[in-house]
């Protein structure tokens, strides 16, 4: 992909200082709680949630009451016509990620998606080809990559610290068996587009293949057909 462009400047209130960054949340279910839970920690002169949205209103209320969030909408389309939002994060369960991502980003708003992206390359190219066509900013959720271990590895790796990475082992399991969306493929199931992304996306980013000449996948297939 081009290089990104210079990050534009904090947006400034009425000619005062830089104002906090104002996030709509699209989804009020555990991810999405997780998400504020964690924006809650930070200053609310740097961050502030000034609205919430579910498919229904009662819930994106009941989110909204929990956190003190000032709006609640009934439908994502009310979200993206919110004017007073710099950016949304999308929490919805992994189909949805398509069509909700593209809602927002034709509207000119900023996505922070959480993982996976898409369901494909195909969903993430739509996804990354709207962005750039409209010019706003677009991310996949992977916190793992602002952790301070993880940017001190990078730049050992990068510096030749640790020579040239050959092999990347890594090991990540959780006992998830009864857990509806990693069983079913129609919610977009299964290990990789659940937690497995995140053992891929350290073994791209340290064994400087992206995208990498070849990929071969080996594991057990559920009785429902996701891995």
């Amino acid at each position: 992909p081009e290089p990104c462009s210079t990050p534009e400047p904090p947006k400034t209130q009425l000619g005062g200082p830089p104002g906090p960054t104002r996030w709509g949340i699209c989804s009020a279910g555990a991810i999405s709680h997780d998400f504020v839970v964690a924006l809650k920690t930070l200053p609310p002169s740097e961050h502030t949630v000034a609205a919430v949205a579910a498919r229904d209103l009662g819930r994106a209320q009941d989110f909204a009451r929990r956190f003190g969030i000032p709006r609640a909408y009934g439908s994502y389309e009310e979200l993206a016509e919110d004017p007073d939002l710099d950016v949304v994060y999308v929490g919805v369960v992994n189909p949805a990620h398509l069509p909700t991502g593209l809602l927002f980003l034709r509207r000119g708003r900023a996505v922070l998606m959480e993982k996976p992206m898409g369901l494909g390359a195909h969903e993430v190219t739509q996804l990354v080809g709207t962005a750039r066509e409209r010019g706003v900013f677009l991310m996949e959720g992977f916190w793992t990559r602002f952790f301070p271990a993880w940017r001190r590895l990078r730049a050992l790796v990068a510096e030749g610290a640790l020579g040239s990475p050959l092999v990347l082992r890594g090991a990540l399991g959780f006992a998830l068996g009864g857990v509806p969306r990693l069983r079913e493929p129609g919610l977009g199931g299964g290990v990789l587009l659940d937690l497995g992304g995140y053992g891929l996306q350290m073994a791209l980013a340290l064994l400087g293949c992206s995208p990498p000449p070849s990929l071969w996948a080996h594991g057990i297939l559920h009785e429902t057909g996701t891995d």
